[in-house]
């Protein structure tokens, strides 16, 4: 996966500090729309790179890992223990499936959070700067 990012720091040789705007569905062309009015947010990463590359620099980011895969577990994990835990106990009066359901939701928000703080730590997710544009 590619995206554009700037350079915000170089902490040491063969590193940068980028800052990527992260995508959405919306492509925040704000004065076309007028809807939200939210401006999109940016994340700060560390990249690898054997181009010679100043603060400032427009670049092209790399992104290899399982990316895809994270954001489905993210999303995807909280619904659908909701869903089993709503659906699951159906012996129980409507309050109790959606306490169970609830229950479930945070219980894949957790396992969301886990996964993500063991996986920074592990740098499943790494990039690289292929190209200055």
């Amino acid at each position: 996966m590619t995206q554009i990012a700037t350079v915000t720091g170089l902490p040491g040789p063969g590193t940068a500090l980028v800052a990527v705007v992260r995508q959405s569905a919306c492509a925040h062309e704000c004065a076309e729309c007028g809807g939200c009015g939210g401006k999109p947010g940016s994340l700060t990463v560390r990249a690898e790179t054997e181009l010679p590359v100043s603060i400032g620099d427009k670049v092209e980011l790399y992104s290899s890992g399982k990316v895809l895969g994270i954001a489905a577990l993210v999303y995807l994990l909280p619904a659908a223990l909701f869903l089993l835990g709503y659906l699951l106990p159906a012996f129980l009066p409507e309050g109790g499936r959606y306490l169970c359901g609830g229950l479930g939701f945070l219980l894949g928000l957790a396992g969301a959070v886990w996964y993500d703080r063991r996986s920074r730590r592990r740098g499943a997710v790494s990039y690289q700067i292929v190209r200055k544009l």
